[in-house]
């Protein structure tokens, strides 16, 4: 069982990483019917790895794998850096509004909060493999 704040801490991570699955999926359908996508990342095996990462990330904080649940963790919150660093200086001819540049960049930004909350609630994990 997860102590309260760990679980918010997956539930922000899995929230992020969901709300990038259906950016990537989006993408991907809007390319399909001949449309820009609403960002420079539409892709299937993209959005195929960050389920990975989520069931990654669950059945490590479940399993109390703290030093895999770190790794994965790292591996997201790099994800959401890059796309954040990406959405201020890639051309914003990328996105097809400015809207969704700043859409892109909040979405990411979620991301990043759920990896100093798992920082923070990283000490609160133990385990036997450590």
């Amino acid at each position: 069982m997860l102590d309260n704040n760990l679980k918010m801490t997956v539930c922000v991570q899995v929230f992020h990483l969901a709300l990038c699955i259906v950016w990537n999926l989006t993408g991907v359908y809007q390319l399909g019917l001949g449309l820009q996508p609403i960002g420079p990342t539409a892709s299937v095996i993209g959005a195929g790895v960050m389920a990975l990462l989520v069931s990654g990330l669950i059945l490590a904080a479940l399993r109390r794998w703290k030093w895999l649940y770190l790794s994965l963790s790292i591996v997201a919150a790099a994800g959401a850096f890059l796309a954040i660093y990406g959405g201020f200086t890639k051309d914003p001819s990328q996105w097809p509004s400015l809207f969704w540049q700043y859409a892109g960049i909040l979405l990411n930004f979620v991301g990043m909060v759920g990896f100093l909350l798992a920082l923070k609630s990283f000490k609160h994990l133990s385990s036997t493999n450590n």
